[in-house]
């Protein structure tokens, strides 16, 4: 496959990667040309002037040529020899540049987009394949190998033609009636069933789903748990980095415990039951760390109350989520928006389920740290911004 750029400026500017390696292949390339030119320059001068050339030197004036007549020429023939040198140099670079970057798509020997859309226009024939990587795929001519989008859409117009496989990663795989697709048609999305109705408003309804129930459920533990809920967060808030750090190591932790509780009779039962224990403890750690975030954002105590912090929080990742959903059915620069927004929002949730899953531990399920309770307002000794209660018994 043989990689290309596009000849406009806004393609180019936005393969950046492609370009940056093909102009240091030019520099080697000019390295390589100096040398060649200036010897050609040299024998050109000779020839021009009509007259025996008795010495070429090299000084610290620079090239130096003594010609039948005694005189010397090192001045004129420095200008005119850089100037001849310079000019083929950049012209060779140019040419060497061009075809390599700009003559690909026109030769139809593949195509190649990194952060933008390819497109394949009516009556062109691609030998080779089409791949766009943080873009989409159209296509309306005709295209020997396989058209690849990652985190991209691939729409096949009426009249197109793709003789291997059409592959979208993350997108969608648009087929209009008239076209013809040899291979295999693959949709890998990464965005809830559909059920044929559009994509965006299906997945801004599950992430507002998410936002409601994420909100309802964390009222629910506060609401049971007050208490336990609030030293949580504040095992958060104190100690972040022990409980990021405790959090992942629960995940290989969970699996060495499941195994030995597997291998003995007596322990199946709790085996059964530690999954559902896990995921609980690590939901309701997630909820008191996206509080925490909340109460944070509003510049706020959790000292009174966590259903509003945690509404703010989860509406934080909400946002980002969101944005990625918004930008994902766009096209050009809305690729690497989408993907920037959506690993935002699921990188912040790991992560805040790793905060809280380790917190959850470290406060012993919620009985520690003994100078924070709940008596309808939370006392909390330092532990939340803005909370400068004394402690409280419980």
């Amino acid at each position: 496959m043989s990689a290309s750029s596009a000849s406009d400026r806004r393609p180019m500017r936005a393969a950046a990667p492609v370009i940056a390696a093909a102009l240091v292949a030019a520099a080697l390339v000019a390295a390589s040309l100096i040398a060649p030119a200036a010897a050609e320059a040299r024998a050109r001068a000779v020839a021009d002037s009509g007259e025996t050339v008795r010495s070429v030197s090299i000084s610290p004036r620079g090239i130096i040529v003594e010609r039948s007549n005694g005189t010397d020429s090192s001045a004129a023939a420095d200008d005119w020899t850089s100037d001849r040198i310079g000019r083929r140099i950049h012209n060779r670079i140019r040419n060497r540049i061009h075809s390599r970057i700009v003559e690909f798509d026109e030769a139809g020997t593949g195509v190649v987009r990194i952060l933008s859309d390819a497109t394949v226009p009516a009556g062109k024939r691609v030998d080779g394949d089409v791949v766009a990587v943080c873009g989409s795929v159209d296509v309306t001519g005709e295209v020997t190998g396989d058209v690849v989008a990652v985190l991209g859409s691939v729409h096949v117009r009426p009249g197109a033609r793709i003789h291997g496989d059409a592959v979208s990663i993350g997108g969608g795989l648009d087929q209009a009636q008239g076209a013809v697709i040899d291979g295999e048609s693959v949709s890998l999305g990464f965005s809830p069933f559909t059920w044929g109705l559009p994509a965006l408003p299906v997945m801004m309804f599950a992430i507002a789903i998410g936002w409601v129930v994420s909100v309802f459920a964390g009222w629910i533990f506060a609401l049971l748990f007050p208490t336990g809920m609030l030293r949580v967060a504040t095992v958060v808030e104190r100690r972040p980095a022990a409980s990021f750090f405790l959090g992942v190591l629960s995940v290989p932790m969970f699996f060495v415990a499941l195994a030995l509780l597997l291998v003995t009779v007596i322990g199946i039962p709790l085996a059964i039951l530690l999954p559902m224990f896990y995921v609980l403890i690590g939901y309701a750690g997630q909820l008191a760390a996206t509080a925490v975030l909340g109460a944070r954002l509003m510049r706020r105590s959790l000292a009174d109350g966590m259903v509003g912090p945690l509404a703010i929080g989860t509406l934080f990742v909400a946002l980002l989520l969101g944005a990625g959903a918004v930008f994902a059915v766009s096209s050009g620069f809305g690729h690497p928006a989408a993907l920037f927004f959506t690993l935002s929002g699921a990188l912040l949730l790991l992560g805040l389920g790793s905060l809280g899953t380790g917190a959850f531990l470290l406060s012993r399920f919620g009985t520690r740290p003994r100078d924070v309770a709940w008596h309808g307002r939370a006392a909390v000794a330092g532990a939340i911004p803005g909370a400068a209660a004394p402690p409280a018994t419980s």
